[in-house]
């Protein structure tokens, strides 16, 4: 095989593409690799996976063992293809290429990004998508949703992808159009006169407490939820919502119950993973549901509840029935964590709820940042 490019006309391979009862190293370890492997098993069975190889991390993930980059050699005569699954696959690439490594190809990216998806698995989800797009309140938010699902189709020319994410092209221009009637995300849409009590799960560095501080006016408490406590809170941020006396940072992580949570990641990705292979784990965190919660603090009415807990939408959701049921509050939900929960957990939701209005909001040149809002009809303004 040729030493191929790592620009734009890199070949990328779908699983159909590999060799016959091949013997494949998937170089990666994280949750990509992990999919891509996953993918082969189901597909490609006749394909087999010897182990990992990665630039950093050794150990195992998925029940096989990791090789790191510089031990390749002694993997001489026992692999046919390296098959990149890795956001990292040019630095990867031209690594290989620089050892006289030819024989790599990188796994398409429908097969591993969150965001991406081929023409076959967007024309499987065809009728959610159009469910999502009928329980969309206006024209604007079913304009914001078809534009993001087009950028989300394998080969988009709506998105560049000479980036680690892909990238939303003439971004500046978009942004006065497609997205020109959104101000400011976890505000727009949502009825600042009617909220009281916050639970906000993300809390990261404090910018949006700060941010609820200062835009909603009867504002009597926010419960803040972050793994990394104050750890990240600018010097700022900090004072601000200390001085305040109505924001309250829990070191915990919600989820749909109390228990203790296994942790990758670090910083702003920090993310609660239950099913992390040993060498990924960077810690754990006690984790309580938001019924647990307001139940053991005698919180009587909640009135928004913003999520940004890197896919855990979903089991905290599952663990807050009974709080939205009585309360009725206002929602804004990230839906860009998990690949499909851009059109599960709007249905989810509208399976849920009754009488709740929907808008969708998207606030990044890159595919994240989607958030999805939900106010009960009686707090329309």
């Amino acid at each position: 095989m040729n030493e191929q490019t790592t620009d734009s006309t890199t070949h990328f391979t779908a699983l159909d593409g590999l060799p016959a009862q091949g013997r494949v190293i998937v170089y990666g370890s994280g949750g990509a690799a992990m999919t891509v492997v996953k993918q082969l098993h189901i597909h490609r069975p006749d394909v087999t996976v010897p182990c990992l190889l990665d630039t950093f991390n050794t150990g195992e993930a998925g029940g096989l063992r990791i090789f790191r980059l510089a031990d390749l050699e002694q993997l001489s005569g026992s692999y046919d293809l390296i098959l990149i699954a890795s956001a990292w696959w040019r630095d990867i690439s031209r690594d290989l290429s620089r050892l006289g490594v030819n024989n790599w190809k990188v796994a398409a990216p429908s097969l591993w990004h969150k965001y991406i998806y081929s023409r076959e698995d967007m024309d499987r989800i065809v009728p959610e998508l159009e469910a999502v797009n009928a329980m969309l309140a206006t024209a604007k938010d079913r304009e914001i949703f078809r534009f993001m699902t087009e950028c989300r189709l394998e080969n988009s020319p709506l998105v560049s992808t000479e980036k680690i994410s892909p990238e939303i092209r003439d971004y500046p221009a978009i942004r006065q159009t497609v997205f020109g009637h959104l101000t400011e995300q976890y505000m727009d849409f949502v009825n600042i006169e009617a909220i009281g009590t916050v639970l906000h799960a993300g809390a990261f560095d404090g910018t949006d407490c700060v941010k609820f501080l200062d835009g909603f006016p009867k504002l009597t408490t926010v419960h803040g939820f972050e793994p990394q406590g104050t750890k990240r809170f600018s010097e700022t941020a900090l004072t601000t919502v200390t001085g305040s006396g109505r924001v309250h940072i829990h070191q915990k992580g919600l989820w749909n119950e109390a228990t203790s949570v296994t942790l990758t990641g670090e910083g702003q990705h920090t993310t609660l993973n239950p099913d992390a292979s040993p060498g990924l784990v960077t810690g754990s965190i006690d984790t309580v549901s938001i019924d647990e919660f307001t139940d053991e603090f005698g919180i009587e009415q909640v009135d928004y509840i913003c999520l940004d807990v890197e896919g855990a939408e979903e089991r905290v959701l599952n663990g807050a029935r009974r709080t939205i049921d009585r309360c009725r509050p206002q929602l804004a939900v990230c839906i860009y964590h998990r690949k499909d929960d851009f059109y599960r957990l709007p249905l989810m939701l509208n399976d849920r709820l009754d009488r709740y209005v929907y808008r969708l909001g998207h606030y990044h040149n890159f595919l994240n940042e989607t958030v999805l809002y939900a106010t009960p009809e009686e707090l329309l303004k």
